[in-house]
């Protein structure tokens, strides 16, 4: 099952992500390190601000990484569906008609 194109994905309180050289870690409220990502995952990670929906998070990626968004959004909905599952985000839903909030 993956994550609602239209929801909005929130990092969810306590939990924090980190750069060590070349590896990225997510931990959970507790502490406990429970992913390492690529430089593709930490970047929808860093974008899970509450502030866009998950197709903008995904448009933003796709745009960045000089790529197609069809694949990126259906692998971008995959990962926000396994994070939030894991506890480490929350789904927040965008109001009826509104809009994408783009990249500033």
């Amino acid at each position: 099952m993956s994550f609602p194109e239209g929801s909005v994905p929130r990092r969810r309180a306590g939990t924090s992500g980190e750069g060590f050289g070349a590896d990225f870690l997510v931990l959970d409220a507790e502490g406990r390190t429970l992913r390492g990502l690529n430089p593709t995952a930490a970047r929808i990670w860093a974008l899970c601000d509450g502030q866009r929906t998950a197709r903008a998070v995904a448009e933003q990626v796709a745009s960045e990484f000089s790529t197609d968004v069809g694949p990126v959004l259906a692998d971008t909905l995959r990962f926000l569906g396994e994070l939030q599952r894991k506890g480490l985000l929350d789904e927040v839903r965008a109001p009826a008609g509104a809009a994408p909030l783009e990249e500033t």
